[in-house]
């Protein structure tokens, strides 16, 4: 205590035993007096605390019973405790001017840290009446994940279908994939809470959109954001249009920085499979520096991976050679941040992302071979101003400019090249403060407004060709109101707080239109240790600029004959066992918005109990949407070419005009006029002569789409002299995922299908910690399902795979001071080494052999990582 006392440069107060107690605990690090403090008396019977004066007060958590302690040992306690006072007195010069100088410091670092949090406008307020999760740099270093990709990919709640780098071709049932990958997008990565798609989870970065990436432009490449300047992962689980706009459907994903780090950070990390040639590395440089009035940041990361192989898997030895199930990538990325107070009540704040990443693929077919040479880069600029107008409210602008650009040519036996160019402008601004005071506390406004400018193209250089363009401006105003009518101040039995929070947001669109979006939320806990709540919110999404600007709208004309001959159909009347057949695929014309409605409900419990730390939450989670964005859904999760058959057997299957039998000419002929080209298979085969038009893979609005999902965490923590444990347990249960074509069309259930979510993911952990050493186990489960709802599908087993990750703290006393505050942390995913479960290859969209949805082909994965602070 007293060597604390010294370093810190601060008075203390405490018992004689504590002097040169061999019961406290050793700390070593950079840390506040605060959690120096936590360190040393953990466990013990002694607490503290750092007073307004800067003198640290010792006690015993218990009281001694009277007349216990004796009157000498009393004398000797005081003279210690005067002593040590006095010591820390000489340090630290005069107590009272220090005490003042940190007072103020104090109130400015509060200033700083009164932030707006994801999911409210509100400066300062954090309302729980939604589901959120929030994980800091200490979760996404435990699971040894190298990018921020990889850490999303171990949440339940998140899916690893639609756009990632990992679906290398795209996927049957979701035309979106295709454009991230294959010829026409960079291989990026997206969140995809639900598998409600990429689109429908909006990624900020502090806050604030950046440009969205693909041949669509309709999701957020996170892989181009350094996971070395990332603080935190703030996620919001329930729809937030209300709050951010359209795009937050199924929740937000909030990356945000550093703004406290101190000093200089490096790492470096080698990884590598154990069954091929796939390396990666990474390295980061991160600087910091914070005083009275503001602080910056800088960061520096680099990451390469090479590609895997299919030659290197058993289960891909279908693919044609050569031919990779992960694309190779080399990326740079910087990150500059930092604020400043310009007045002692105004703050001016500036974030400047660069992020490029380049990649290599092979992919090969029956008669070609040829590489794909994706190069993406992102630059995203910031600016915010803070102004405290009185002590209760604050005013906010801010503003943003951000771009993506990506260049996909490709060598070999195809000349093609696609050109990407997404832009996005914002400004905001809004206030927040309180009304007048309630029972529980202030009732709180934040009102504002937004404007923002999109603009998306994609282009084919090697034909001059625009294939997507297209630009909208949205002006948007807001309000929210967040209401304790009671709080633990003055709590009732079976209400120990209670509040109410609503929102609105008006838009107006300049290609779509005006629509209002509200939400409402309440937070009853009867006791202070569970927390119940519900929200209900709508949702207005306008369809990305990418399916605005379309020109893909295309015909596919073969024989049945020859199409149940080449994916294996039966014909389901001799009568269309041979005939032509008009498939049209692409994006429909005359598009329109997609409107949803969300309604969630859940708990949080935790409790203490001495050393003993129990947590447990569960959320149920109803979303519904009108006129969906996607393809027909096929009954069964059957072939898109298998709809006329389905429709044969059952005219009702499709909603009218879907699939049609014995089109007339005129028919014929207005099909033909719309579409942008006409692709053929058989030379004698003319599309006049059609006797089947099927646009069931035609990407149009369709009437419904339901989901329904129980999310749930549960965790245990002991504290104990030998160290500390954790266990835990997280999933996400699908109750069902269905899709309906019309109002009189059968609705169609897609959970437990190939390509699509599974009803179940789990992820357990167990975690041990002592000095400088920590241990943290994982285990993944996802549940078997069905190649398609027939009675006779094949089975896709469950996976279950064991992640271990390890990590020793030199400390700066060990024999690698000399390297600053060392660690290195040893990972290894997949540590058994279990291949996919097996699925059909799939050539036309490079599957081979597994689901990349829902498993990995990767294998045992094991990567060292050195890292260093000083």
């Amino acid at each position: 205590m007293t060597e604390l006392s010294r370093q810190a440069r601060v008075g203390s107060l405490y018992p004689y035993e504590l002097a040169d107690s061999p019961n406290t605990n050793p700390v070593v690090g950079r840390m506040t007096v605060v959690e120096a403090l936590d360190g040393l008396l953990r466990n013990t019977e002694f607490s503290a605390d750092l007073t307004e004066s800067e003198v640290i007060v010792v006690s015993r958590k218990k009281q001694e019973p009277k007349g216990q302690m004796a009157d000498g040992k009393m004398k000797t306690t005081l003279l210690a405790g005067v002593a040590s006072l006095a010591f820390g007195l000489a340090n630290a010069q005069d107590v009272e001017t220090i005490s003042d100088e940190t007072r103020e410091e104090k109130e400015d670092e509060n200033k700083r840290d009164e932030v707006i949090v994801t999911g409210t406008n509100i400066r300062g307020i954090a309302p729980d009446s939604s589901p959120t999760m929030t994980f800091d740099r200490e979760d996404l270093d435990i699971t040894g994940a190298a990018t921020l990709q990889d850490f999303l990919q171990t949440i339940p709640q998140n899916f690893g279908g639609g756009s990632n780098a990992t679906v290398v071709g795209g996927l049957p049932n979701d035309f979106s994939a295709s454009y991230n990958s294959g010829r026409a997008g960079t291989y990026g990565s997206s969140a995809n809470l639900r598998g409600l798609g990429s689109g429908s989870t909006l990624v900020l970065l502090n806050s604030q959109r950046i440009a969205p990436a693909s041949g669509l432009g309709n999701f957020v490449d996170i892989s181009l954001i350094p996971a070395s300047a990332i603080q935190r992962v703030e996620m919001l689980t329930d729809g937030a249009a209300s709050i951010y706009g359209g795009d937050a459907v199924a929740g937000v994903v909030n990356y945000i920085l550093r703004d406290d780090f101190d000093g200089i950070e490096a790492t470096a990390r080698y990884g590598g499979d154990t069954r091929g040639d796939l390396d990666e590395y990474r390295a980061s440089v991160t600087l910091g520096e914070n005083w009275n009035t503001g602080n910056a940041l800088v960061s520096y990361e680099y990451f390469n991976r090479g590609n895997l192989s299919a030659e290197d898997r058993s289960f891909s030895q279908g693919a044609y050679l050569p031919n990779d199930l992960f694309p190779s990538q080399e990326r740079h990325s910087v990150l500059v941040s930092g604020s400043q107070e310009l007045l002692p009540n105004l703050e001016f704040s500036a974030d400047f992302l660069y992020g490029n990443r380049k990649g290599v693929r092979d992919t090969s077919g029956r008669t070609y071979s040829f590489k794909i040479l994706p190069d993406t880069t992102t630059i995203h600029a910031s600016g915010a101003l803070k102004w405290d107008v009185d002590s209760n409210w604050s005013v906010d602008l801010s503003g943003a400019f951000s771009t993506t650009d990506g260049e996909i040519p490709t060598t070999g036996d195809s000349s093609w090249h696609t050109s990407l160019d997404s832009k996005l402008w914002t400004m905001d601004a809004k206030a927040s403060g309180a009304l007048f005071a309630l029972w529980g506390g202030d009732l709180s406004l934040a009102v504002g407004g937004h404007y923002r400018e999109e603009s998306f193209s994609n282009e084919r250089i090697d034909t001059d060709t625009v294939q997507r363009a297209a630009d909208r401006n949205v002006y948007g105003v807001f309000g929210e109101l967040y209401a304790p009518l009671i709080s633990e101040d003055n709590n009732v039995p079976g209400v120990n707080r209670l509040e109410i929070s609503t929102s609105a947001r008006f838009e107006d669109y300049s290609d779509f239109g005006t629509k209002l979006t509200p939400k409402v939320g309440v937070l009853w806990a009867p006791i202070e240790q569970l927390r119940l709540r519900g929200s209900y919110g709508r949702s207005f999404s306008p369809p990305p600029l990418g399916y605005v600007g379309a020109t893909d709208y295309a015909a596919f004309v073969a024989t049945t004959g020859f199409i149940n001959s080449a994916i294996g159909l039966t014909a389901a009347d001799p009568s269309i066992a041979d005939v032509t057949a008009i498939y049209i695929s692409g994006t429909a014309p005359n598009l329109s918005a997609e409107t949803s409605r969300t309604f969630s409900a859940g708990f949080n419990f935790d409790h203490e109990v001495g050393p003993h730390i129990f947590t447990l939450t569960g959320t149920f989670l109803d979303i519904k949407y009108a006129n969906r964005l996607g393809n027909t859904p096929i009954p069964g999760n059957r072939s898109v070419f298998d709809a006329p058959n389905i429709a044969f057997n059952d005219p009702a299957a499709f909603p009218p005009g879907i699939v049609v039998f014995s089109p007339t000419l005129d028919e014929i002929n207005a099909i033909m006029a719309g579409v942008s080209r006409v692709v053929t298979y058989e030379d004698d085969v003319d599309a006049a002569d059609a006797q089947i038009i099927s646009s069931v893979q035609l990407t149009q609005n369709l009437s419904l789409n339901s989901v329904q999902t129980i999310d749930f965490d549960s965790g245990y923590q002991y504290e104990s002299s030998v160290g500390d444990f954790a266990i835990g347990l997280s999933g996400s249960y699908l109750l069902h995922y269905k899709q309906q074509a019309s109002p009189t069309s059968a609705s169609v259930n897609r959970i437990d299908t190939l390509y699509n979510p599974t009803h179940l993911r789990l992820r357990g952990r167990v975690g041990y910690s002592n000095g400088g050493f920590d241990a943290n186990l994982f285990v993944n489960h996802t549940n078997s399902y069905k190649y398609d709802n027939l009675p006779d599908s094949h089975t896709v087993d469950s996976y279950t795979t064991i992640d271990l990750s390890t990590s020793y703290a030199f400390g700066e006393s060990s024999f690698m001071s000399a390297l600053g505050d060392a660690k290195i942390r040893v990972s290894v995913s997949n540590l058994f080494d279990r291949d996919p479960p097996s699925t059909p290859d799939a050539p036309t969209f490079s599957l081979f052999g597994y689901d990349p949805t829902n498993a990995s082909p990767l294998g045992r994965f094991v990567s060292v990582e050195l890292s260093t602070q000083f």
